[in-house]
């Protein structure tokens, strides 16, 4: 059990198909049993994978309105909106989400919808920048296949973020001579958090 001010730590390395009940298990814990008022989700180099878990993820902190926009070839824009009966959606939950260059496409359809809702803070490095949605073309035969992209899309705002990437609320660098066991950029998130709720530390978990 969680003693009460502290930090909720989660990582996610990838939007696998089996991601979206893997992390809302673990945030279940954090939020209802560990009664945790601060998180930090954690995408750094999370290349991404299936946008409809990005949506399940971002729904978790995010109650309604669009996740994402999905503009087609013939220019028709879909919203695809937060699912209900998210786990963290209280706004007292307060949450800082951490990117990097390695964070695209899924890492970043979550990114785009926790800052353009204000829901969370982000701190870190400018993402990627991938906006397409793809479909995989299989070959006749055994030949392979290839990835076709089908439609971009959109953050709630309608920002389109290929080849740009998103921003963070908070720039803070990570060099690669960085030694190991120092993290700037989660210090500097838990020092937010700190300062927001008065938590004192944060505790490590993963999706």
């Amino acid at each position: 059990m969680l003693a009460d001010g502290q930090v909720g730590y989660l990582k996610i390395d990838g939007f696998s198909s089996n991601a979206a009940n893997d992390f809302v298990e673990q945030l279940r814990v954090l939020v209802d049993d560990q009664g945790i008022d601060s998180l930090i989700l954690d995408l750094r180099d999370d290349p991404g994978g299936f946008v409809n878990v990005a949506q399940t993820v971002a729904s978790q902190f995010i109650a309604d309105g669009p996740i994402y926009w999905q503009e087609n070839a013939d220019g028709t824009q879909e919203a695809f909106e937060a699912s209900p009966g998210g786990v963290a959606t209280d706004p007292a939950i307060e949450l800082v989400l951490l990117v990097n260059g390695g964070s695209a496409s899924a890492s970043e359809i979550v990114a785009g919808a926790l800052q353009d809702t204000g829901r969370a803070t982000l701190v870190g490095e400018k993402t990627f920048g991938k906006g397409t949605v793809q479909e995989w073309i299989e070959l006749s035969g055994d030949n392979g296949g290839f990835r076709l992209s089908v439609a971009k899309w959109l953050t709630p705002d309608k920002t389109w973020v290929h080849e740009v990437g998103v921003t963070p609320d908070v720039v803070v660098p990570r060099p690669q001579d960085t030694p190991a066991g120092e993290d700037p950029q989660l210090d500097r998130a838990v020092e937010l958090l700190t300062r927001a709720t008065g938590a004192a530390e944060a505790l490590p978990g993963a999706a």
